[in-house]
């Protein structure tokens, strides 16, 4: 797997130590232990089903480094065994802000995450195993207050996507830059916002010249080779939107978003070549195929829209719901970008004073059009993706709780293998402030 080079962890590391060094500071640790089943442990058609042991560590603090700046840090190490072995999967978010004066204030973040993607969903990988990936993201903004109403923030960040060698067809590297207007309607209550963001998303292992071969029947088969002009495959995107955040009550609170996405798109042209032959006694070149494909790289709008609501009848339960529609990098190799339409529910309710239950559902609908191609075989499709997870938390006293977890996962492909997996867990949470 590649080697994410992240600075900020390293330097905040070095602050840490120093900060315990000298005196007490807040600190929270949470050690979760889980064992459990999945059904279908590569998310393939027909996967193969494991028993499974995680450990997951959670360490966060905050901490003033003076009267004007503060550090905050929370990291998380993921230790999963299962039949196919041992992985580590650490991830780290850190934050530094610094007050400059009581008008601006300067933010720099960092945000690394580790996983691993499995299944017949990865392109191009569809034999059962599973790779790793990280993704990194580093943010510095500035906040500035223009008038008791008035706030003015401008951002800049770089993304970067690896994968293990075998998929990394679907490296990505974003450096974007945004701005954003927010003005007070009403006074702790509501306020608009207008925002600008400009993205330059490039592919960075595409395109990459393929060859394949094939029976079409016993005593037919062909050769394919797709080959590529040039190596760019990258769009430009500009994100213009306006939002409106209400307060309606101590229960009630709602946001919406509404705006468009501006995409220009530069990706390669492509010939490809399809020899077709037939086997009689031995093979004989039958035809040749010269197909030539032009990139559809002309611009286009596509909708931009993000709204969500959060119910608090009571401080023991909680309900959020949460509507979007983006246009994104794509995570198919054989499309320049993706939109995606995402529905997702919450709710949390303390049942009595030491039983908590927590229920998420998340559906989401990506689409891919044929006008976002990036090879010679432009259609569309898609593909329906839904999660639901139930989650009990049993309180045994103030450091250690009991935890039972339920998930089910599908995921429908119009053009593929469609998949379903089913999870079971106990734990055991040990809290450590």
């Amino acid at each position: 797997m590649h080697k994410g080079k992240f600075w900020i962890p390293i330097l905040a590391g070095l602050m840490v130590g120093q900060l315990f060094a000298e005196s007490d500071r807040p600190v929270k640790v949470i050690n979760t232990v889980r064992m459990g089943y999945n059904d279908n442990i590569n998310t393939t058609a027909n996967g193969n089903g494991s028993f499974f042991v995680t450990d997951i560590i959670d360490l966060s603090f905050r901490a003033a480094l003076s009267d004007r700046t503060d550090v905050m840090v929370k990291s998380q190490f993921n230790i999963l065994t299962e039949s196919g072995g041992n992985q580590f999967y650490p991830n780290l978010y850190v934050m530094l802000n610094h007050s400059v004066s009581p008008r601006l204030l300067l933010r720099l973040s960092e945000y690394y995450r580790s996983g691993e993607k499995s299944g017949d969903g990865v392109n191009g990988a569809n034999d059962n195993k599973r790779y790793n990936y990280f993704y990194n993201k580093i943010d510095a903004s500035a906040d500035y207050v223009l008038t008791g109403r008035d706030h003015l923030t401008g951002s800049l960040s770089h993304e970067i996507l690896r994968h293990d060698q075998e998929i990394n067809s679907l490296d990505y590297t974003i450096i974007g830059g945004a701005v954003s207007w927010k003005r007070d309607l009403i006074p702790q209550r509501t306020y608009a916002t207008l925002n600008l963001r400009q993205s330059n998303v490039n592919y960075d292992n595409r395109p990459v010249n393929t060859s394949e071969a094939g029976l079409t029947s016993a005593t037919n088969g062909y050769n394919k080779r797709v080959v590529y002009s040039d190596d760019q495959a990258f769009y430009d995107s500009t994100d213009l939107s306006v939002g409106l955040n209400h307060t309606f009550n101590q229960e009630w609170q709602g946001s919406i978003e509404m705006g468009v996405t501006y995409v220009q798109p530069n990706f390669s042209d492509s010939m490809t070549t399809v020899e077709n032959h037939t086997f009689v006694t031995n093979w004989t070149l039958t035809s040749i195929t010269n197909t030539p494909y032009k990139a559809d790289n002309s611009a286009h709008l596509n909708p931009l829209f993000r709204a969500g609501l959060v119910y608090s009848p009571s401080p023991r339960t909680r309900l959020t719901g949460d509507l979007s529609l983006t246009y994104q990098a794509s995570d198919d190799n054989g499309y320049g970008g993706q939109n995606t339409t995402e529905l997702r529910f919450g709710a949390q309710h303390d049942i009595t004073a030491k039983l908590m239950a927590k229920a998420t559902a998340r559906f989401a609908n990506v689409a891919y059009d044929s006008q976002d191609s990036a090879t010679g075989d432009p259609t569309d499709e898609t593909s329906d993706r839904m999660d639901l997870e139930l989650r009990f938390t049993y309180k045994l006293n103030r450091m250690n709780f009991l935890e039972l977890g339920l998930r089910h996962s599908e995921n429908d492909y119009s053009n593929g293998d469609s998949w379903k997996q089913n999870v079971v867990d106990v734990g055991w949470r040990l809290e450590l402030n």
